[in-house]
């Protein structure tokens, strides 16, 4: 798609997201009769007009078996965006309703409390590893890798059988092929070895940036343990970095080339139930400038999209405090 008309395109999503968002907020809005505009009665409609949003938001089952509605339904007025009596009737002393918004990111929370899904686990890391004749080394030959990166809370995968990942290039740091991995994999964290009898030679490639390190001198089971135990300290040290700063900011997003590469990322956006908030104040042929909010630092979300295959890292864009390529 020619840039120019991408542009438009994006444009146009932009001019109508305020009614994107609109539709969206219907879920999350509901009419509860009221008798009167007390307290007691107020706070009593929340809760049931909090049960029925809550319904709606799981496609329709009973949210009080979920584990986060007991300790919502202590305080349901805390999870209202905003709220509106209105009469039912026309005549004086008619009934009441009371119109009320719920925020979004909260209800995503509660229904996320337990989930452990939706906890953003630590992303699957990708092993590409070859002994020194360049042959490909299977599972029982990594196994002391697997074992140790496992007691280090990382689950290991290896290339399918008819794989024809460019391991140089993704340790090259090669978008592209860092990008064929995210979509076959779901994960953009690969760890590429090359295992000889008594040496080993590491690149980890996570988010698309890359570090390199060397070990030897010790038996091929000790290096492999030694390997997983270096790349789990690199990603534990990752994840401490991105545990801090602001939960709210602006993301420069890249590489979208289509309306559904838009939509998908905005999707990403507004599935995490740690954001509370995300909108397009911006575009250009190039990409895209996010303002969003959340409830956990952006740079743990950033972070977390990116193992898991949906953003690289990019170089820093004038104006955003975040800069990504989108993966489609």
């Amino acid at each position: 798609m020619r840039p120019v008309r991408f542009l438009a395109l994006l444009m146009l999503f932009l001019l109508c997201f305020v009614g994107t968002a609109a539709a969206q907020t219907a879920i999350y809005t509901v009419t509860v009769p009221v008798a009167d505009t007390s307290a007691a009665v107020r706070d009593q409609a929340f809760a049931n007009g909090l049960t029925q949003v809550l319904a709606r938001a799981s496609n329709g089952a009973d949210p009080r078996s979920k584990p986060g509605y007991a300790e919502a339904m202590k305080q349901p007025g805390g999870l209202v965006q905003q709220y509106q009596y209105a009469r039912t009737g026309g005549a004086n002393g008619a009934p009441l309703s009371l119109d009320i918004v719920f925020d979004p990111g909260a209800i995503r929370r509660v229904l996320a409390v337990g989930d452990a899904a939706v906890a953003a686990p630590k992303a699957p890391v990708l092993v590409i590893a070859h002994d020194a004749g360049g042959k490909p080394l299977g599972q029982q030959d990594l196994l002391p890798l697997s074992q140790m990166a496992d007691s280090r809370g990382y689950q290991i995968v290896l290339p399918k059988p008819d794989s024809t990942l460019d391991a140089n290039a993704i340790a090259g740091g090669d978008a592209g092929a860092i990008a064929t991995v995210a979509r076959q994999y779901n994960t953009a964290v690969i760890l590429i070895g090359k295992v000889g009898g008594d040496q080993t030679d590491w690149t980890l490639v996570s988010a698309g940036r890359a570090s390199s390190w060397k070990d030897s001198g010790e038996a091929r089971a000790a290096l492999l343990s030694n390997g997983a135990n270096a790349m789990a300290d690199k990603l534990d040290r990752q994840f401490a970095a991105a545990q801090g700063g602001s939960s709210s900011g602006k993301v420069w997003v890249s590489g979208l080339r289509s309306a559904a590469d838009y939509a998908g990322l905005l999707s990403t956006f507004q599935n995490d139930p740690s954001v509370k908030s995300v909108a397009p104040i911006g575009a250009t042929s190039e990409g895209v400038l996010l303002n969003v909010s959340a409830t956990a630092p952006l740079a743990r979300l950033i972070a977390g999209y990116a193992s898991g295959g949906h953003v690289l890292a990019a170089n820093a864009h004038d104006g955003a405090d975040f800069a990504v390529r989108w993966i489609p």
